[in-house]
């Protein structure tokens, strides 16, 4: 049987700017940033285990703060402003977040590329 990879959502506050340059060059590595504290994992227990144990032995415990969230394996995504990437931008080996339903009375603004609530 296979092992049940998850969407996880990595943070940080780091208090020294040395070691938050490198968490931050490491967890490129193994994430997708979504932010510049923010990152999106996907991965089965044994890898976050791994990765909690990689994380502990980079920061100061009483300084620094590192949150790993675990998500729903079919979660609804939605992004408000900014996107993330660059329209055209393919991202392989990890599904994309995708936008939850919206409701009637709003619509996707393409050339603001923001969600519009309509006038009623």
């Amino acid at each position: 049987m296979a092992k049940q990879r998850l969407p996880h959502i990595v943070t940080y506050d780091i208090a020294e700017p040395k070691r938050l340059q490198r968490i931050h060059r490491f967890l490129k590595k193994v994430a997708l940033p979504l932010q510049y504290s923010v990152f999106l994992l996907e991965a089965d227990a044994q890898r976050i285990a791994q990765l909690e144990k990689q994380l502990a032995t980079m920061i100061h415990p009483r300084e620094d703060d590192i949150r790993i969230y675990p998500l729903p394996n079919q979660s609804d995504w939605c992004a408000i402003g900014r996107p993330l990437w660059d329209e055209g931008m393919l991202l392989t080996g990890m599904r994309l977040p995708v936008a939850a339903q919206l409701k009637a009375e709003t619509f996707w603004d393409e050339p603001t590329r923001a969600l519009t609530r309509t006038k009623s």
